[in-house]
């Protein structure tokens, strides 16, 4: 009888552990609410109609850049977004990109990029482009938004997860 009774408590004392950890995974996850920027401070405004960015820290400018956005049949979205990751460096394709993986189509791809700071789960980024001679004059990216070499390690560095990015004047579909 007393080998049950310990056997039972032992089963009450683990059921009971099993329950307390699974609230708590729910309070962290489910019942946190929404994920919050990790950095209210940080914004940063990408206009196509200006083609200039500026990026603020509690809304003090702390830097502007020259930008690129996308081609006619690839337009950048448009909306409010929160810096998802960093690479500083990935590998992009057209294929990854679900454009093309033809290598002989023309909207074919596969770049080395540095210093890319993701905005959507599709794929859209803001990175350095050094093959873009013509960032802030005409639009020539499959989306993403180009900055030179410098302007874009300087974005990176100071970029963390959860930063808000507003972009607008892109003409693609809203991505807010």
């Amino acid at each position: 009888m007393a080998r049950r009774r310990q056997a039972s408590s032992s089963r009450l004392r683990e059921a009971t552990r099993l329950a307390l950890v699974g609230a708590l995974a729910a309070v962290l996850t489910l019942g946190a609410g929404p994920a919050q920027p990790s950095s209210a401070g940080h914004v940063s405004t990408i206009d196509e109609a200006t083609h200039r960015m500026t990026v603020t820290d509690h809304g003090r400018t702390v830097m502007t850049f020259t930008v690129g956005f996308g081609k006619s049949h690839f337009r950048t979205p448009s909306g409010t977004f929160h810096v998802l990751g960093k690479n500083e460096v990935i590998r992009m394709t057209s294929c990854s990109a679900n454009i093309t993986c033809n290598p002989r189509d023309p909207n074919y791809y596969a770049l080395t990029v540095h210093w890319a700071v993701r905005l959507t789960s599709a794929g859209v980024f803001v990175h350095a482009a050094p093959w873009d001679h013509a960032i802030g004059q005409a639009d020539t990216s499959h989306g993403c938004i180009h900055l030179s070499t410098a302007d874009a390690h300087r974005f990176y560095d100071f970029s963390r997860v959860g930063d808000t990015v507003i972009v607008k004047n892109a003409g693609g579909p809203s991505g807010s």
